[in-house]
Order: C-alpha cells, then sequence, then structure tokens
C-alpha cells in the first residue's frame, strides 16, 4: 500500500479517536455491563427474582382467567403475560389492553396487575393508558446502565443517532488501524512492559486493537445499526415502500396480527400452551406471552422465547385450543437472507447467543474497547509533550489527563455507586419509586468527580483517588447485603446474589490493591503558568 494512502488512513484513525475518545469509552464501558444487566444482575437487583423465575403453567391459566372476568370484555381481546424471567419485568405481570380506549381514555388503555412470582400474591394494579405503564415500570441498576448504553438517556432521536454514529465510529477505527499496522503479527505477541509507560501503552493499544479486531468490527456495525435503525432506516423504508407511512410498514411486518373475533365461545388453553413450548424447547426461557381473543374460538396465542438452541429470539405461535402452529423470528414469518441477518444484530451486539461463558467473554473485551480510545488519547498526548519543541506544555498535558480521568473514571464510579444503592432502596423504597433515586445519583456522582478535576492536582494522585473510590463502592455490596438483605445472603436463598456479591467484592479490592500500588509523580503543578 502506497504510504500517502497509509498517512491518510492514519490521520483518519487518529482524529476519529481523538474526536469520540470518551464518547466511546462512555458507550462501550456501559455495553460491557449491559452484557449483564439481562438476566443475570436484574436477578440480583430484585429480591423477588430470587427466590424462583418458574411460575407453574397451571397457576398462569388460572390468574387469566380469574382476572379476565374482573375487567370488562374489550380487554380481553389483547393479554399480555410477562414471566419474571429478569429479562424484562421482576413480577409475573398480566396486562389487560384495549387497543381503542374505553368510556374514559380515547387512546389505548390498560389493566394491569402484578403478582410476586413466588407467593402469588397481588403487589400492585394499574389502570390507564398502557404507554405510561411501560414508560413507568418499575426499573434497577443494572437495567439503567444498560438504558443509559442504549440512548445515553437523551431519548429518541438524539441518543440513538449519537450512539449508531459513535458505533460508525468504532467501526471506521477498527478497520483503519487494521490496515495501519503494516506488522501485525509481530505486533499480536509484542508487549514491552519494562521500556517505560509510553510504550507499554502504545502496546498495549496495539495488541487489544489486533486482538479485538473482529469483535470491534462486529461491535460497531451491530451498534450502529441498532441505533440507527429505527431513526433513519425504518422512516427510509416507509417513505419508499409506503408512502412515508410507518404505522402501515409496521402493520405489515408485524408478527402478531389482529385475529377476527368469532364470538363463539372456547376456553384458551394456556396451561397446555406453556407446557408444549417448554416440551419443544426445554433449554429456552420464555419471555412473555400474548393472547388474543382470549376464550374465543379463534383465539390465538404467541409465545416469545429467548436461548436454548436458537440465536435469535423466536416467537411460537399457538392456536386457543393447544394446537401449535409454527415457529418464527420475532419479525414473523419472513423469509430471505437479510431478515436471517438483522435477527442476529441484537443477540451478537450483547453476546446473548451461547450462554454465560460467551458473555463473559463480551464483558471482557467490552473493557478492552473501552481502553482502546482512552489509551490511543493517551499517545496522542504523550507524543505533544515529547521533543525539542513540543507542542503541549506539562500543565496542559496533566489538565489534559485530569479531564479524562474525571469523566471517564466519573462514568466508572457513577456506575459502581449505584449497586450499593440497589441494596439500600430494596429494603427502603417500594416497586417503581425507586426509580426516582438512579437517575440523580448516578448523574450527580459522575459530574462531581468531574468537577474534581478543576482542582489543582496531579492526574496520577486524582487516579489514585478514583481507583479507591471505585474499588470502595463494588466492596460494599457484600456487607450491606449482609448488614440490609439478611433474608438473601446470610441463608443463600440465591448461589447468583454470592456468586456476584464475591465478585464485587474481589473487583473492588483489586481496585484498591491497584490504587495502593500506585506511585505518584513528585513532579510539582503549577496551574498559574501559561499553557
Amino acid at each position: 500500500m502506497k504510504s500517502i494512502t497509509l498517512k491518510k488512513l492514519f490521520l483518519m484513525h487518529s482524529w476519529v479517536g481523538i474526536l469520540t475518545s470518551v464518547l466511546l469509552f462512555i458507550v462501550a464501558f456501559s455495553g460491557a455491563l449491559a452484557v449483564l444487566s439481562r438476566p443475570e444482575l436484574k436477578i440480583w437487583a430484585n429480591p423477588e427474582l430470587q427466590s424462583t423465575q418458574i411460575v407453574p403453567s397451571s397457576d398462569i391459566n388460572t390468574l387469566v382467567n380469574q382476572y379476565y372476568k374482573q375487567v370488562p370484555s374489550a380487554f380481553g381481546e389483547n393479554i399480555h403475560v410477562f414471566m419474571p424471567s429478569g429479562h424484562n419485568f421482576y413480577l409475573l405481570t398480566l396486562v389487560f389492553e384495549s387497543h381503542h380506549g374505553d368510556e374514559n381514555y380515547s387512546q389505548e388503555v390498560a389493566r394491569v396487575f402484578q403478582f410476586h412470582p413466588d407467593s402469588l400474591a397481588l403487589v400492585d394494579s394499574y389502570y390507564g393508558p398502557s404507554k405510561e405503564f411501560y414508560a413507568n415500570k418499575k426499573t434497577d441498576a443494572p437495567s439503567y446502565i444498560g438504558e443509559f448504553h442504549a440512548d445515553l438517556h437523551l431519548g429518541r432521536p438524539i441518543g440513538l443517532i449519537l450512539t449508531g454514529f459513535l458505533g460508525l465510529t468504532l467501526l471506521i477505527s477498527a478497520v483503519t488501524g487494521l490496515f495501519i499496522h503494516r506488522k501485525m503479527f509481530k505486533e499480536l505477541f509484542t508487549f514491552r512492559r519494562s521500556k517505560g509507560l509510553d510504550i507499554a501503552i502504545s502496546d498495549a493499544h496495539k495488541v487489544m486493537g489486533i486482538w479485538g479486531s473482529v469483535f470491534n468490527i462486529v461491535i460497531g456495525f451491530t451498534g450502529a445499526f441498532l441505533g440507527l435503525a429505527t431513526i433513519i432506516l425504518l422512516p427510509a423504508a416507509a417513505f419508499v415502500s409506503f408512502g412515508g407511512d410507518q404505522d402501515k410498514l409496521i402493520e405489515t411486518f408485524t408478527a402478531i396480527p389482529e385475529p377476527v373475533v368469532s364470538h363463539i365461545e372456547q376456553p384458551t388453553n394456556i396451561d397446555a400452551i406453556l407446557e408444549n413450548a417448554k416440551s419443544r424447547f426445554p433449554k429456552a426461557v420464555i419471555i412473555d406471552a400474548t393472547i388474543m381473543a382470549n376464550n374465543d374460538a379463534n383465539a390465538q396465542v404467541y409465545l416469545r422465547l429467548l436461548g436454548g438452541e436458537a440465536v435469535a429470539s423466536q416467537l411460537l405461535h399457538y392456536r386457543g385450543d393447544g394446537e401449535f402452529v409454527k415457529s418464527m423470528s420475532s419479525f414473523g414469518d419472513i423469509s430471505g437472507i437479510s431478515i436471517k441477518v438483522i435477527e442476529v444484530l441484537f443477540p451478537l451486539h450483547f453476546g446473548n447467543f451461547a450462554g454465560i461463558f460467551i458473555k463473559l467473554l463480551w464483558v471482557i473485551l467490552g473493557l478492552t474497547t473501552a481502553l482502546l480510545p482512552l489509551s490511543g488519547m493517551m499517545m496522542w498526548l504523550s507524543k505533544r509533550t515529547r521533543g525539542s519543541n513540543p507542542t503541549l506544555s506539562v500543565q496542559a498535558y496533566t489538565r489534559w489527563n485530569r479531564f479524562i480521568i474525571g469523566s471517564c473514571g466519573g462514568l466508572v464510579l457513577a456506575s459502581f455507586v449505584l449497586f450499593p444503592l440497589q441494596i439500600v432502596l430494596n429494603y427502603s423504597v417500594d416497586g417503581a419509586l425507586q426509580n426516582a433515586f438512579f437517575g440523580p445519583v448516578f448523574f450527580y456522582s459522575w459530574l462531581g468527580w468531574l468537577l474534581v478535576s478543576l482542582l489543582p492536582m496531579h492526574h496520577t494522585f486524582y487516579f489514585k483517588l478514583t481507583l479507591l473510590l471505585c474499588g470502595a463502592a463494588l466492596s460494599a455490596v457484600m456487607p450491606f447485603n449482609i448488614l440490609i438483605g439478611q433474608n438473601n445472603i446470610m441463608n443463600f436463598n440465591s448461589a447468583l446474589v454470592v456468586i456476584v456479591d464475591s465478585l464485587f467484592m474481589l473487583i473492588g479490592l483489586t481496585f484498591i490493591w491497584a490504587g495502593l500500588k500506585l506511585k505518584l509523580t513528585k513532579q510539582p503543578i503549577l496551574e498559574a503558568q501559561t499553557v
């Protein structure tokens, strides 16, 4: 390859990394945590899920029919059953919807009943617009971080466009990085720790980038698609094929069409349908069920399953009498290679397709992806402080490092603080009232630590404090769970709780050890000097 082409690729690689390094770290780090947010950390965060996530099919059948009799008939045409699986709701949730409203609402309205998954006692109920219920359902620390990864809590369309754009920048950085490293095979195993910090960072950047190149390309592409699809691609497809009517596009390709109600009474055999699905796919998890025209001769039931032999989620279609119709993707019964590719994008992005070991691998690779732009930024800054005519003073170099530590380390600290907060909230605040705490604690912790970067201190001391505080936050989880959540860890009702708490303690102590071992730079910082 010509040297001038390599130079252009190197400039593109450098400037893309420099301009987006902090944002890429934010998205990649939150994404690494989001991989385990559902169901592993969600089960850990909700005591209701720690006793059991399996509700007998006969009990679900009984509850649906019992509460179906208590709601107006229009609400029986669309019934959603959300299982307490840790993927969505933490309670067994029955949602009776009327798509045409009722005497009090002109919009889609719902009557909701939520039950404890173990005792099946009624915990909460709701009546009102469907959108408000789904928007205000209870969240938790892992889910909050997962949602932050999706759109940075900026909402649509800004948040999704931004995360989609960052996926594109990661894709560009990964591809250009492969081209500019001409000695790729040699650099795969080159890591010179004894040659100084700058060389170690440079080698680590190359090693992480080359070894993780395939992962970074996959994550960049899938992240860009998931972020931009509903904002750009869906309107574009609607414009081309349906005259701009997005609702018509969704209606055409929806996997769950409205049935024709016959008004001939026939019991919907929910119990048999659930058992049949479990026997067909014993390793999969039933996430939710949708019952159309309940107890009607034309009743249709759809089950959404995750895991098992299938890479992507799948939808099982049954008739109300229990007869199996077909299995299809979540996009419906649509053939073609393009649909097959699209349906695996989500599991590929989150590593949710081959068990816990793949998820753990995705977490590790995700953390290296987060460190790539930071190491590249550190190389760029360090290069400009060297030579006979440096373009960056020592003071400016330190300020830049403090900003990076405050923004990136502040995110890590704010994320870790949410986990001990979750333990406290579980035993002091009920249900959806917990939602009001996560945002302020997360963003104020992050902002507060970023503001500390304005103080005149050396960046190594600031980094040391960040490590110690992050370690203290995670190390506090197990003691908090022992002291406050005695029903969980003291009685060992859930092995998952013990494993997660132990991992938090191990990681927290590692952070504290690294902070204590970090040697401070003795060079004074004169903030009053001109940069």
